[in-house]
């Protein structure tokens, strides 16, 4: 379940929710969902409003959503020149979910 809707998402991409792309996007929020539900690693859950969450959902889903125009891992050409994708971009969202964490595991 996606902590943000799919207006929400096209407004970050400064698009308009269309029957072509509504599908799209919410495969996007529901990536996200999956990745931050797996980072913060709760047993009870998290109420679905939480700013937090909701936040992480559309940046991350933002993220999900340009990554089609990111082939083989890097953006640019034309303009800029090639730039390399971080390898793990998911790892600043679990920096930022953090207060939300209720399990750490044995190391």
């Amino acid at each position: 379940m996606a902590y943000a809707t799919v207006d929400e998402l096209a407004a970050a991409l400064r698009i308009k929710a269309t029957a072509e792309n509504t599908t799209g996007l919410q495969r996007c929020l529901d990536a996200a969902a999956i990745e931050i539900d797996q980072s913060v690693d709760r047993t009870t859950p998290v109420p679905p409003a939480d700013p937090l969450l909701n936040r992480v959902n559309i940046v991350r889903g933002v993220e999900w959503w340009k990554a089609n125009d990111a082939a083989f891992g890097i953006v640019g050409y034309d303009d800029t020149g090639a730039l390399r994708v971080p390898r793990n971009p998911m790892a600043r969202h679990r920096a930022e979910l953090l207060p939300l964490k209720e399990q750490w595991g044995v190391a």
